[in-house]
């Protein structure tokens, strides 16, 4: 794992849906690694070209009335994203490659970030100027759990279950069941649907999205309820459902890829990705609101605002069998990778980011409230990792290392050279 804190600036330019503006956007160079496990994945993302961000002209100004800031996650390309708006309303964008980047969850206190067979904690230690730029927020590494391989979707953390309390808690894909991490285990399972008979590492449903309610968790998404390796590929048109996992009441079936069950002002919402809607869910009844021009997969909200993250479809079997691609073929629209912002009240997209080149997928985003200039070195920048301290006042005093002499940084002289 790894990234950079250089800066450049990509030019954007104008887009057939809908027009763009320019904007200023930060990249990465130098890699250093964090983790070996992940390094063939960051030195394939820091070769690669680099993404191409397109924001709408509104974008910037609309961030900046939301005094906040969204995060999104490109596990396709091992990216991390900050996006925020400068003191004109420009969009800005701070790019980290992090690895598979799938789940993610935030806070004024915390940063959550899962991949694949990992997931990592990045805490916020406060305001600090680096390089000469003010930052509100600098998030920094600080924990990890390797989980193995768990195929990891969303994350909640500090959530609680049928009373018990959990640090954080994970989709397990791969073993068809939610777990939370574990301090000495690879991971604690703790619900998986009725008719999954075993945990096996064979992801039998595609089990992938969790949402809580009230601070407890409440509700998944799967793809096939089978109880075989993989057997949901086989339905991956009309074999989704949705599950209230308090009661294992099965609240919807007949959905097609279903992704990101979110409950927000009194409702359930979702996205119904194989069939490219966002919509809510009225009774046991599924309610479109927007179609989407992508395939879905990650939603947050921002008052009367959701923000969704969009992926183009890989040019594989993996769109066989579902019906967003014909839709919107038959519509003469263009699949996109990026995030729209939908307005709630009128279901319309009002405002939005493409994203071309490199990053073709996304999987999560997030909102950052009340931070409007965020900050994370990834996994690099050793001297702000080595000058981040909680020094105890008047116990432990702590001195900036002093400048030291030409003779103290010399090299050696060997004995042949002193003559000895």
């Amino acid at each position: 794992m790894g990234t950079t804190a250089n800066d450049m600036k990509l030019l954007c330019v104008n887009s057939q849906w809908p027009p763009m503006m320019d904007a200023t956007f930060t990249g990465t160079e130098k890699i250093e690694t964090a983790a070996a496990t992940a390094m063939a994945a960051v030195q394939r993302a820091e070769q690669a070209p680099k993404p191409e961000l397109h924001p709408s002209s509104g974008l910037g100004a609309w961030l900046k009335e939301t005094s906040g800031s969204l995060a999104f996650s490109t596990y396709q390309s091992s990216r991390l994203f900050f996006l925020f708006a400068d003191e004109n309303g420009q969009t800005v964008a701070q790019e980290r490659i992090v690895g598979s980047a799938m789940g993610l969850a935030i806070n004024e206190n915390a940063l959550w970030i899962s991949n694949k067979e990992q997931v990592w904690r990045f805490s916020n230690v406060g305001p600090l100027t680096i390089k000469d730029q003010p930052w509100q927020a600098v998030y920094m590494p600080r924990k990890g759990y390797f989980l193995g391989g768990c195929d990891t979707h969303d994350i909640i953390p500090h959530v609680t279950f049928k009373g018990r309390g959990y640090e954080l808690a994970f989709v397990n894909t791969n073993y068809s069941c939610l777990a939370a991490v574990d301090a000495h285990y690879g991971f604690q399972p703790i619900w998986k649907p009725e008719f999954i008979t075993a945990l096996s590492p064979e992801d039998r449903c595609h089990l992938n999205g969790v949402g809580a309610r009230d601070g407890e968790l409440a509700y998944a998404t799967l793809c096939g309820r089978f109880d075989t390796p993989i057997g949901w590929k086989a339905v991956k048109n009309g074999g989704g459902c949705v599950v209230d996992i308090r009661s294992d009441e099965v609240l919807c079936e007949g959905l097609s890829m279903p992704h990101s069950p979110r409950w927000h002002q009194g409702r359930l919402w979702l996205l119904n990705s194989g069939d490219g809607d966002f919509g809510y869910f009225d009774g046991d009844r599924f309610v479109p609101m927007t179609l989407c021009p992508g395939f879905a997969r990650g939603l947050t909200f921002v008052g009367d605002y959701a923000v969704i993250g969009l992926s183009r479809l890989r040019e594989n079997t993996f769109a066989t069998g579902m019906a967003i691609k014909g839709r919107l073929e038959s519509l003469n629209i263009l699949q996109r990778c990026g995030l729209i912002v939908v307005d709630l009240r009128t279901g319309k997209i009002v405002h939005w980011l493409n994203i071309r080149g490199v990053v073709s997928e996304l999987y999560d985003v997030a909102f950052l409230p009340g931070i409007t200039r965020p900050y994370t070195p990834g996994f690099s920048e050793p001297d702000l990792h080595r000058q981040i301290m909680h020094p105890m006042p008047n116990i432990f005093p702590i001195a900036l290392p002093r400048p030291r002499s030409n003779a103290e940084t010399a090299p050696a002289k060997t004995s042949q050279e002193t003559g000895q």
